[in-house]
């Protein structure tokens, strides 16, 4: 499980890095400027970033890991600690005017203290809230942390190579619907359990078809979120080419690939990913460390 866990953070770390110099941009502008990314590239268009370095996804779901690894039964001391690990600049920070998927892309550390501890779906969604608002207090924002918190969860006790991938993606939309349900009157509309559910007898069509059925892969909750879960859970063994394949679709693909590293790293642990990703990653030992030491606080 050690391999798993540290497969989700790193492979969230790794999907950021690899999305970040294409943000923003459609697919043909990826082929065009890009040629498609392979591996890890210096942002060409901005000239902000290195190749290999991660955005805010990567800064939020390292500052929740190390709340929950410090306080993982208060959430009181667990926000205490998430809000002094965020005082830092955060790269790229979203600022939208409608729910984003930002949350979801933290999420991957709430999925693994889901995983290790007796929390309920109910208890999750509470931390969820408790913690990831500050990201985007939204509640389709938060709907979608939740689904992914629980997707992480549910990835990290699966086998890929017997997953059944329609199943995988209809019990994200129970999860999103129960979110939706308990944040009814906060105003969740139900988008992001619709949209996941128009995906999941489509996932053998091509990762083009799929953003079509996302209406794009924007950064909207309903956007990069349904269609990143979907990418996982349609190639769910092949931890390379799946996340390539959903990064290079183009959109908010720094997000959509911290979403899917992060399932993919929980399902086939961190070295299913190439060595050249695990040691160009920005803070790659640091972040290994950091899931190892969440990991055994959990345990204890």
């Amino acid at each position: 499980m050690t391999d798993r866990t540290r497969g989700a953070l790193l492979g969230l770390a790794i999907g950021d890095a690899l999305g970040m110099p294409i943000e923003g941009l459609s697919h043909p502008n990826v082929r065009t400027y890009y040629k498609g990314i392979k591996g890890f590239r210096a942002d060409e268009k901005r000239g902000e970033l290195e190749a290999g370095q991660w955005t805010a996804d990567t800064q939020n779901a390292r500052a929740l890991a190390v709340a929950l690894a410090e306080h993982p039964d208060d959430l009181t001391r667990a926000q205490t600690v998430w809000h002094r690990e965020r005082g830092v600049e955060l790269r790229r920070p979203t600022d939208r005017p409608f729910a984003t998927s930002a949350a979801a892309a933290a999420a991957a550390p709430l999925g693994i203290w889901y995983h290790a501890t007796d929390a309920t779906a109910e208890d999750t969604l509470a931390w969820t809230r408790g913690l990831l608002m500050d990201v985007d207090a939204r509640p389709d924002a938060l709907v979608a942390a939740y689904a992914q918190a629980d997707a992480v969860r549910r990835a990290l006790a699966a086998d890929p190579e017997a997953l059944d991938s329609a199943s995988f993606v209809r019990d994200a939309v129970g999860a999103a619907r129960q979110a939706e349900s308990a944040l009814s009157e906060h105003g969740a509309t139900g988008a992001v359990s619709s949209r996941l559910a128009g995906l999941a007898d489509h996932l053998d069509e091509f990762p083009l078809d799929l953003q079509d059925r996302c209406a794009g892969t924007g950064p909207a909750a309903d956007e990069a979120f349904p269609f990143a879960l979907a990418m996982a859970a349609r190639g769910p063994a092949l931890a390379e080419a799946s996340l390539l394949a959903a990064i290079n679709v183009g959109g908010d693909a720094n997000t959509v690939g911290a979403i899917v590293g992060a399932l993919l790293g929980a399902m086939n642990g961190a070295s299913a990913f190439p060595d050249e990703w695990r040691d160009g990653v920005e803070a790659g030992d640091e972040l290994a460390a950091l899931a190892d030491r969440l990991a055994a606080s959990l345990s204890d």
